[in-house]
């Protein structure tokens, strides 16, 4: 198994020790590329932000861009 971004070799028994998923794609990203995204949770008792791993490819910026790149083709 490989990370998406880096192509780095990652042990399938060492998930959560040096590598992740990310929550998008479901794809292994190792920790030296995971990027985070702040969401707003609310709730009845208290509003609060919950971070969510991601890939590169997964980012907000890049994914809207690939996005429209896929329609106007």
């Amino acid at each position: 198994m490989k990370c998406v971004t880096c192509g780095k070799e990652l042990k399938e028994d060492e998930e959560g020790v040096s590598w992740r998923r990310c929550t998008i794609c479901k794809k292994p990203v190792c920790f030296d590329d995971i990027h985070y995204i702040g969401t707003w949770m609310r709730t009845i008792y208290r509003n609060y932000v919950d971070v969510i791993p991601v890939c590169e490819n997964e980012l907000p910026k890049k994914r809207i861009k690939r996005l429209v790149e896929e329609k106007l083709e």
